[in-house]
């Protein structure tokens, strides 16, 4: 009797379990819910720490930014200001060429903060671990605006919406596009994760879009 007393508890207990789940599993699908497994939670929970991880390096980026207090190096001069530009075009292109490598043109000044401040984020270390061996870069000198304004137009660049502004081509030497539409012109505001973003959208996908400042 007690055995079959212990049987029947038991049972109850396994009942009561199984009742238990079948009400939640009601309860979640008329509820809109929506039954994941565990690896399902994991893959969330792993994505939400990447997210997070992306957000802390951002966040760092935007506290370590050097904005327009920046002090530049006078001995390290991008733009050649007394240089033959198509010559230097035109050499950087048949390297560019020979190589097999994207080539960015970009057309601005020293006394330009935006043009310093992208050239050194095409310089640094996240950047440059992406684009060394894939881009080729050469800078064009337009002074005040008066200088090799004849190299921008035979390129299709043009200089109304501001400097710097650049022009791509593709290892075999194709025109990619340019950021005619001031895309780079606000170059003071974006930090190097964000023209690394820039230039392996070039590479990847032939997209030419403005990286998206912090708000």
């Amino acid at each position: 009797m007690a055995s079959f007393l212990k049987y029947r508890g038991g049972m109850r207990f396994v009942g009561g379990i199984v009742a238990g789940g079948v009400i939640c599993l009601v309860a979640f699908r008329l509820g809109g819910f929506t039954v994941v497994s565990q690896q399902e939670l994991d893959d969330q929970a792993q994505l939400i720490a990447d997210l997070q991880q992306e957000n802390h390096e951002l966040t760092d980026d935007l506290f370590n930014f050097q904005g327009p207090d920046t002090v530049f190096d006078n001995t390290d001069l991008p733009y050649d200001e007394a240089g033959d530009a198509h010559r230097i075009v035109a050499v950087g292109r048949q390297k560019a060429l020979e190589e097999g490598k994207f080539l960015m043109i970009t057309f601005g000044a020293n006394w330009c903060m935006d043009c310093r401040i992208l050239y050194n984020n095409l310089r640094s270390h996240d950047v440059s671990q992406f684009t060394d061996g894939v881009f080729h870069f050469i800078n064009v000198d337009v002074g005040k605006f008066n200088n090799n304004r004849d190299v921008a137009l035979e390129l299709g660049v043009d200089l109304a919406r501001g400097i710097p502004v650049a022009v791509f081509f593709n290892p075999a030497g194709e025109k990619i596009g340019t950021t005619n539409d001031g895309q780079l012109e606000p170059a003071r505001f974006y930090t190097s994760k964000q023209i690394l973003k820039f230039v392996r959208d070039v590479a990847e996908e032939s997209l030419i879009a403005a990286p998206v400042t912090a708000q």
